[in-house]
């Protein structure tokens, strides 16, 4: 992918994240198939490789790749495609073809990855992840399926491959020697976060672009959107960071992704501030694992963070106050608002739980915005605008401000740092932001 294709992007103020769109891979065609009992599960190149599965894959320009899944066997085959494929161009080693990485099926527009080890909600307590063998797609005998994926260019400066260009399937094993790009192929594919981020990270870890060089062609013009911006660049380079500090072999340890990203503090020295601290951690806000801190701590962060000051107002029967919200980005915090809450108990009787999800909606609700933008056969499609410091791949929404409103989720979503995406139609006619989902990338 060439630099002339990377226009120049938003930066980020003093008081929020700027918004743009980058329309990327769509999501898989809806088979309305299911696997049954006499369907065989097999991995594509095992299946290709015993000749039941004829495989045609091509470049589809930016951040895409096309897929044809031809079943030349007599049975149902329930192809099941696990993260860490390449499409490989046979003469892209100094002959100027481009190979690309391909994430899973179903990615989010403007995503890369399967989003498959979600985060827990609000207030609760940490989950172990597991990376599952990959997403499927069932191919009755005989017919062909075609599949639109995601891909990140592996050869900084050569041109993006086009349906003219025919590649070929192959693990990323088999690809490179490499043992970060192979981990970080397979764990971005896993994991999932916005394009911006995958390829900022892969341009690393294949190529030797710094970081820095990345940043430097980014600039700082709000005029137009581009391939990344600088807080993706900063996500993809804790990212990389955290393939050298895993000490797990085939993917990174998920914990170095998401610790050290949401810090919290309770301002004051009442027993109730330390109290709350002390049930707030292990607790998740925003998806992600809260670090407490004391009202006299400084959070420090090798990459995008965020720091929530809950500052209380005197105790009158409620608990209510503001929650100062500040962003990290290149080392430095930026304020970028305080935020009014109240809850009806008191502040004695508020529980660590409470806190966690009073966060959780005051936050979200701030920074992460839903309006109505395409409606059809009764439902509704939503813009989704993320301006929080990381990629955001769900959001639950209410149905109004009642207290027994409907909530419906936004999923398949993979809404980058300063940037939007349409989400899914929904049958709901309004929609309020309750919470939202974010796994660190």
């Amino acid at each position: 992918m060439l630099w002339r294709r990377l226009s120049l992007v938003r930066a980020f103020s003093a008081a929020s994240l700027l918004s743009g769109v980058f329309v990327g891979a769509s999501h898989a065609a809806d088979l309305g198939q299911t696997a049954d009992s006499s369907t065989d599960t097999v991995k594509i190149l095992d299946a290709r490789k015993s000749g039941e599965l004829k495989v045609d894959l091509r470049g589809g320009g930016q951040g895409k790749a096309l897929m044809s899944l031809t079943n030349t066997s007599t049975r149902l085959l329930n192809i099941v495609i696990p993260p860490g494929l390449v499409g490989a161009n046979a003469t892209a080693q100094g002959r100027g073809g481009q190979s690309v990485g391909l994430g899973p099926i179903g990615t989010p527009a403007g995503g890369f990855g399967g989003f498959q080890a979600p985060a827990p909600q609000a207030g609760f307590r940490s989950v172990g992840v597991s990376a599952a063998s990959g997403p499927s797609v069932t191919v009755p005998a005989g017919q062909t399926v075609d599949l639109t994926l995601s891909a990140v260019c592996l050869n900084y400066g050569l041109k993006t491959p086009t349906a003219k260009d025919k590649l070929e399937l192959v693990d990323v094993e088999d690809y490179t020697r490499d043992p970060r790009v192979r981990k970080g192929l397979r764990s971005l594919a896993t994991y999932g976060t916005s394009f911006g981020v995958a390829q900022a990270a892969i341009w690393n870890i294949a190529n030797g672009l710094s970081f820095d060089m990345m940043a430097e062609k980014v600039g700082t013009s709000s005029k137009g959107d581009g391939v990344m911006n600088l807080h993706e660049i900063g996500l993809a380079s804790r990212f990389v960071e955290a393939i050298d500090g895993s000490a797990t072999s085939d993917l990174v340890d998920p914990a170095t992704i998401q610790s050290g990203r949401v810090f919290v503090t309770v301002e004051g020295q009442s027993d109730a501030s330390r109290r709350l601290l002390s049930e707030l951690e292990g607790l998740h806000v925003l998806g992600l694992p809260v670090k407490v801190l004391a009202s006299t701590d400084t959070p420090t962060t090798d990459g995008p963070a965020l720091h929530l000051s809950v500052v209380f107002n005197a105790n009158d029967g409620k608990s209510q106050g503001k929650i100062l919200v500040r962003s990290a980005s290149a080392g430095e915090w930026t304020m970028l608002g305080a935020l009014p809450f109240s809850r009806v108990e008191s502040l004695a009787n508020l529980s660590g739980t409470d806190l966690a999800a009073t966060l959780d909606r005051t936050v979200a609700s701030a920074f992460v915005r839903v309006k109505p933008a395409k409606k059809a056969s009764g439902a509704v499609a939503y813009k989704v605008e993320n301006r929080l410091p990381f990629t955001v791949f769900k959001v639950i929404v209410k149905s109004g401000d009642s207290t027994g409103a409907s909530r419906h989720e936004l999923a398949g979503l993979a809404v980058g740092p300063g940037r939007s995406s349409l989400s899914t139609p929904i049958a709901a006619s309004d929609a309020v932001v309750d919470r939202v989902e974010l796994n660190g990338l």
